[in-house]
């Protein structure tokens, strides 16, 4: 894989409260951008197929309404601001254009089951963006639809202890997760790891000749201690050295 222009990528921009620059808004990422760190964001896709960079599966949590982006119109979810600020959820081409290029992206594709559509859409977006950015998903249907038609985008597969979703995923999906049986299929460029799996065993078997990205740290501290274990690091909010 090619070398990124920074190993540091704040998670969801550098974010760092409710109301001044919350998560995945354009002023996380317009800091992220001042104090040069690459930007790792996530993306999904509204009923009438706009890309917005948000997080969840619902509306809930960060704007206090029982709504999920791929039911809502983009007109609809213009309407609510992120937590308790002046922010709100923002298209993807709003991102790129505040960006320019100037720091890479991390961009987390966030699809319900296989969504095709997620991924043109976005993608024709992407087409035309000059600056840095690389692809992840938990979903390997999202990394097998970027083989076959961007195959020069380089794309990640994000890995945690998937047996904790036993309860939404059936039993033999979580199996060919656990043990990375997908990579074999999708051919990934990299990993994107839970730090606290790190020492697995089946992990360290299925991603040693791969570039490994890290996630999430929390402290100057944490990544210290794994320097050399991480080619990439995922950080949460800005933390003191």
């Amino acid at each position: 894989m090619k070398k990124l222009s920074t190993r540091y990528f704040a998670h969801r921009g550098l974010h760092n409260s409710h109301t001044a620059a919350p998560e995945n808004s354009l002023e996380a990422f317009r800091r992220a951008v001042n104090s040069g760190y690459g930007i790792e964001l996530d993306v999904q896709r509204t009923s009438d197929g706009h890309i917005v960079v948000f997080h969840d599966d619902t509306l809930t949590r960060v704007c206090g309404a029982d709504k999920k982006p791929i039911n809502m119109t983009l007109d609809e979810i213009r309407q609510y601001r992120i937590y308790n600020s002046d922010q709100r959820i923002p298209l993807l081409s709003e991102v790129l254009e505040l960006v320019d290029g100037k720091v890479p992206l991390l961009i987390e594709f966030k699809p319900k089951r296989i969504d095709n559509l997620l991924c043109e859409n976005a993608m024709k977006l992407l087409d035309n963006y000059e600056g840095e950015y690389c692809i992840e998903s938990f979903n390997p249907f999202t990394l097998w639809w970027f083989k076959r038609n961007r195959p020069a985008v380089l794309r990640g597969q994000l890995v945690t202890d998937f047996i904790q979703y036993n309860d939404m995923v059936p039993m033999f999906l979580l199996v060919l997760l656990q043990t990375l049986a997908y990579n074999y299929f999708t051919r990934p460029d990299f990993i994107s790891l839970d730090m606290h799996c790190k020492n697995w065993a089946s992990y360290r078997l299925m991603t040693k000749n791969l570039t490994q990205f890290g996630w999430t740290f929390r402290s100057a501290a944490e990544i210290k201690a794994y320097e050399d274990k991480y080619d990439y690091f995922i950080f949460e909010q800005r933390f003191s050295s």
